[in-house]
């Protein structure tokens, strides 16, 4: 007897805001593949994170839990290996759920040796996921990938993701040493399509494609690094200036001061609340940008679902981590307390019931 399950296919895409998408009504950032699937799926125009940064924000993602409860309070508190999680939960079910990328967490100490490696870093993978491409923050699986294609990776992470060319402390739209079909979103959506062409028909899956982009180093190669002007996009959230922000909250203040430019920029100097609106604006348009990348990859990721006889098969949910404040109370990144940095994408796609955006 033929098994009746459906496929399922999560997709984070790290740092994305809820509003940048061309199907949520945004005026400025175009995104077809994304604006297709959200036309046979939901698109919930309000949902938000649980939490920011990055661990905490895949802990409440991936438990189910409010922050308060799966107590994950930053990048490095272990997750309780008590809760359940997403991945113990389908592989329960009969799926063996493989990840392609990240999901940063830091696993309970008290189920690890003393000397156990993983508790150095807050990079661990959810427990139940088989790994078929980790993808951490060094990018050196990706960085390989580079090098076997002829280009020249040797600068690392973060370095290899500076402008081509000298410039000088203002934000340049100049694109990194690799092209279009080079970037990490592009390395990992091959991954996964190669993973996709080995797979049986009739034996379900279960995949987690977390991309690292829309998230910084703020850079994306032609043509979507002058795909958006600078002058484009709407009008910045924010007080007059950054001092009257931080005089409205003790946290607006700490946080102004201590966000610093090459946290975006690799190699770029000062805080990010001086940069200025130019330089605001041109990384806005560069993050616009970064976004139209990925809903690229997404196309080709849709195609190769469709190609593969398993589009009507497969459940696939679309979201993100957490947001980005992009200029708005002359911040970047996430925390804190607004709606920038936690109203986030979701669309989701159940071929066996239907949907409208």
């Amino acid at each position: 007897m033929a098994d009746a399950r459906p496929n399922v296919l999560l997709i984070t895409c790290d740092q994305w805001r809820g509003d940048c998408l061309s199907a949520a009504g945004h005026p400025v950032v175009k995104t077809p593949n994304v604006d297709a699937l959200a036309a046979e799926a939901v698109l919930f125009r309000s949902h938000y994170a649980g939490a920011a940064p990055c661990s905490p924000a895949r802990a409440c993602l991936y438990t189910g839990l409010y922050q308060m409860n799966n107590r994950v309070c930053r990048n490095g508190t272990p997750l309780d290996a008590r809760h359940g999680n997403l991945a113990l939960a389908v592989r329960a079910l009969g799926y063996d759920p493989t990840l392609f990328g990240y999901t940063d967490v830091s696993l309970d100490p008290r189920t690890l040796s003393p000397g156990d490696p993983r508790l150095t870093s807050y990079e661990g993978v959810l427990p139940g996921f088989s790994v078929r491409r980790l993808l951490p923050e060094h990018q050196r699986p990706w960085l390989s990938w580079l090098a076997e294609r002829g280009i020249d990776a040797s600068a690392g992470f973060p370095d290899i993701h500076r402008p081509v060319g000298r410039h000088d402390d203002g934000v340049s739209n100049a694109p990194p040493v690799y092209s279009r079909d080079e970037t990490p979103t592009a390395f990992l959506a091959g991954e996964f399509i190669r993973w996709l062409g080995e797979q049986q028909r009739g034996t379900p899956w279960f995949a987690h494609l977390s991309f690292i982009s829309p998230h910084p180093p703020f850079i994306v190669p032609e043509p979507y690094n002058a795909m958006y002007e600078p002058e484009q996009g709407p009008a910045f959230r924010r007080a007059d200036d950054w001092r009257t922000e931080a005089a409205a909250h003790p946290y607006l203040a700490y946080d102004l001061g201590r966000q610093k430019r090459s946290s975006f920029r690799p190699g770029a100097g000062g805080t990010v609340r001086d940069w200025g609106d130019d330089n605001f604006r041109r990384i806005r348009a560069i993050y616009y940008g970064m976004i139209s990348e990925v809903d690229a990859q997404l196309g080709r990721v849709f195609a190769a679902l469709k190609a593969a006889g398993a589009w009507e098969d497969t459940i696939l949910v679309l979201t993100s981590d957490h947001a980005e404040m992009m200029g708005d109370h002359f911040m970047l990144g996430k925390g804190g307390f607004f709606d920038g940095s936690y109203h986030v994408p979701l669309i989701l796609r159940d071929p066996r019931i239907g949907g409208t955006a």
